[in-house]
């Protein structure tokens, strides 16, 4: 599904990624765990080209195909999805609103389907009219992955979704990562908690920029 090879960046004059190389395969979840600062954001920023790739021989393959420069765009097209875990919604707008957005590339038949599906996350229908503000962590994190799943993507790249979540909320969230899987969706997922652990097909540690083996 997803191959990277040697990949180099940072930000600036900052290396931040050393020859970085692994994979993710079809319906996996592969964990990317590591300290604060070892690189695993970045990982996720440099393989949708929000960051990227300084070195001739970096390369990003999904599905077979090089896609180290296709750009964001393109990205998601080709069914790649990036959740960050800080601004992965527009705080203004309701919760109906954010999806409507995210889908306002494709015909309205197409959105209004898709809305249906993410809809089936807990409590997004029940609070479609509710913006951010008025939400929880943990539904504002659904929100997020509900943003995502708009694009029906076949690759999540989801950066800390158990970030300042209670017990009971990364319960939820955990459940929906695992339906996700079922579907044969596959994940890179960056988590400093063991929530996932048990779950993951593989995990992979970072220490100063790099794989730790």
């Amino acid at each position: 599904m997803l191959e990277v090879k040697n990949i180099s960046t940072g930000y600036g004059k900052k290396q931040v990624l050393f020859d970085v190389s692994f994979e993710v395969g079809d319906g996996e979840i592969v964990l990317l765990t590591g300290g604060n600062g070892s690189g695993k954001s970045t990982v996720l920023k440099c393989i949708y080209e929000l960051l990227p790739v300084w070195n001739e021989e970096g390369k990003i393959f999904y599905k077979g195909k090089d896609i180290t420069k296709a750009g964001t765009p393109d990205m998601v097209k080709k069914g790649i999805v990036y959740i960050p875990q800080r601004n992965n919604y527009f705080e203004s707008l309701t919760i109906e609103e954010n999806l409507l957005v995210s889908g306002s590339v494709y015909g309205k038949a197409i959105v209004q389907e898709r809305m249906e599906e993410t809809y089936k996350l807990p409590r997004l229908k029940e609070y479609r009219k509710r913006t951010p503000f008025n939400l929880s962590g943990g539904e504002r994190q659904l929100l997020a992955l509900g943003i995502g799943m708009m694009h029906n993507p076949d690759l999540i790249l989801f950066d800390e979704p158990f970030a300042g979540l209670d017990e009971a909320n990364s319960k939820v969230m955990l459940d929906e990562i695992l339906k996700l899987k079922e579907k044969k969706i596959s994940m890179l997922i960056v988590e400093h908690k063991e929530t996932i652990n048990s779950f993951s097909n593989k995990k992979l540690k970072m220490y100063l920029g790099k794989i730790k083996v």
